[in-house]
């Protein structure tokens, strides 16, 4: 699969988007042990671990779709996309979550079903790179593209921590909106403690 590309406006860098292989995990694994991606993924980075949690995604056992986020040709962060229909576990969460909101009515979206709904994981393993608008970019422009490739999905649905500001500002800069707060029902470490969830609908 090519590249993707997000638009641009003059000078801004160029993102784009390529499919994630396993000669790119040795440098997934210094992102994720990065301090600033470890305190919100919280995955271990060790060789073996990043091959038996993204392995079976290369192979095609695990439908969850993976790339690698470059910014003028240089890898800087990832970024991945699933259907909640795969996930059956962390989609029973979501719709739990739902049921109890905890955000004021006006900022909820109504209606929401999870059954075209796909979701999206990012992270910006060079620290650098942070606090430049460009995640905000990289989700916008991601999310156009999960809608154009995914004509089926209606929405796509992010969990975030509450305490990591900078990721669900940049949700909201995207277009997302808040549709619960509170704590998620969730094995996953990620998930641990208060969380948002946001939406943003085709």
């Amino acid at each position: 699969m090519p590249c993707d590309r997000a638009p641009q406006r003059k000078g801004e860098v160029k993102l784009s988007f390529r499919p994630l292989a396993r000669a790119d995990f040795a440098l997934l694994g210094r992102w994720l042990a990065a301090p600033h991606v470890a305190a919100w993924w919280r995955e271990d980075a060790d060789p073996d671990a990043v091959e038996a949690r993204y392995g079976p995604c290369i192979d095609g056992a695990d439908p969850t779709e993976l790339f690698v986020v470059e910014a003028d040709g240089v890898p800087v962060g990832m970024i991945q996309r699933y259907r909640l229909a795969h996930e059956r576990e962390w989609a029973a969460s979501v719709e739990a979550a739902l049921g109890n909101p905890g955000v004021p009515a006006a900022e909820r979206t109504e209606g929401l079903s999870l059954q075209h709904a796909a979701g999206i994981d990012y992270l910006i393993g060079v620290e650098d790179m942070t606090g430049r608008g460009l995640g905000s970019r990289m989700i916008d422009a991601f999310t156009v593209l999960t809608f154009e490739r995914h004509p089926e999905v209606d929405q796509v649905v992010v969990a975030v921590q509450q305490q990591n500001a900078a990721s669900w500002r940049a949700l909201e800069n995207a277009g997302y909106r808040r549709v619960f707060a509170g704590t998620i029902d969730s094995g996953d470490p990620s998930d641990e403690g208060p969380g948002f969830l946001y939406v943003r609908r085709r």
